[in-house]
């Protein structure tokens, strides 16, 4: 499965705790501000994580799509 992270610049303050609880996924611009990383590890754990993220931004500028791969008949 693979987690797609967003983040909101209209509601994004820099806080920075995102970067804390998922620090695979997401990355501190130069000034401070949250933004997702080039490339973002799959699987379970990266979902727990986008989701602790996304819970602890004071301001919910975070939030994440998945998309699960096609299952093998």
């Amino acid at each position: 499965m693979k987690v797609i992270v967003h983040v909101d610049p209209t509601r994004c303050r820099g806080h920075g705790i995102c970067t804390l609880f998922f620090a695979d996924g997401l990355e501190l611009d130069r000034w401070g501000f949250g933004r997702p990383r080039e490339s973002v590890p799959e699987g379970r754990r990266s979902l727990a994580q986008a989701r602790r993220a996304a819970r602890a931004c004071p301001n919910g500028a975070i939030s994440f799509t998945v998309e699960r791969g096609r299952s093998r008949a």
